[in-house]
């Protein structure tokens, strides 16, 4: 029974990113554009992956609830990113739209393929969709949160620890108050982030050569996912606080070498 319910715990944690509970390298300023993006338009192409906005507040709920781990965070944005083994995914010109009975909200969505969620109790309250201008099963999205100050080419340990907490607490709004008690007492926690049988896997767009965390002196190598493009940060380890920076360090792009 542990087993099953720990299994499609992971399962869930995972159905957001596909194939990471996280999916989020340093941001990296936008290219400023020489002329306006043509207009996009919202056909309301259902899609499950983005949730219903009732679940996706409760991460909005949980980021005011842990913002001392990450005090210097602005805001907590949500990035969407092509799903793993999906085919011909467009990221150009996407935008969607918090659909309800009565509510209609357009949410812009930024050259980095992010977007901010607005607080709209009409919307919670009618149960509203998050809608996508693309066809559904091609796309995921995750907390995306950025302390201010922070290198680029690095990552703040408390920042990635508030990226679970907001996932988190979408994943056990989505599950509902008794499947979520049940995963408690199997879990003997309510803190899921940090379970030391719960490792959550950080993707990253590119290639991962290694990943290190600053501890004072110390530099402490992370373990990098199966496929390269991703590490595992030591979220639940208390020793590690969480104004401690992780080094990224990614796999240079191989030139083509000419034709002999």
């Amino acid at each position: 029974m542990k087993k099953t319910v720990l299994g499609a715990l992971a399962a869930l944690l995972l159905s957001p990113c596909a194939t990471g509970a996280f999916a989020a390298e340093p941001a990296e300023p936008a290219k400023a554009q020489s002329k306006e993006p043509p207009p996009v338009v919202i056909q309301g192409i259902r899609n499950p992956e983005l949730k219903t906005y009732r679940v996706m507040a409760a991460g909005l709920d949980a980021f005011d609830d842990y913002h001392t781990l990450a005090p210097a965070a602005p805001e907590v944005r949500f990035r969407l990113r092509a799903r793993s083994g999906a085919k011909n995914v467009e990221m150009e010109n996407l935008a969607i739209r918090v659909a309800g009975d009565s509510v209609s909200i357009h949410l812009p969505v930024a050259a980095d393929h992010t977007f901010s969620l607005p607080r709209s109790e009409e919307a919670r309250r009618e149960n509203a969709d998050l809608l996508l201008n693309k066809p559904k099963g091609g796309y995921r999205w995750e907390p995306d949160i950025h302390s201010a100050g922070v290198p680029q080419g690095m990552r703040r340990l408390g920042d990635l620890r508030l990226e679970c907490k907001v996932l988190v607490a979408t994943a056990k709004e989505e599950i509902g108050f008794w499947f979520t008690s049940l995963v408690n007492t199997i879990l003997l926690t309510t803190d899921w982030c940090g379970h030391e049988k719960i490792k959550l896997h950080k993707v990253t767009q590119r290639a991962v050569a290694s990943a290190t965390l600053l501890h004072g002196e110390q530099r402490v190598p992370l373990q990098l996912s199966s496929d390269g493009m991703g590490y595992v940060p030591p979220l639940g380890e208390k020793i590690y606080l969480d104004d401690e920076l992780i080094e990224i360090q990614f796999v240079e792009a191989q030139e083509p070498k000419p034709a002999a």
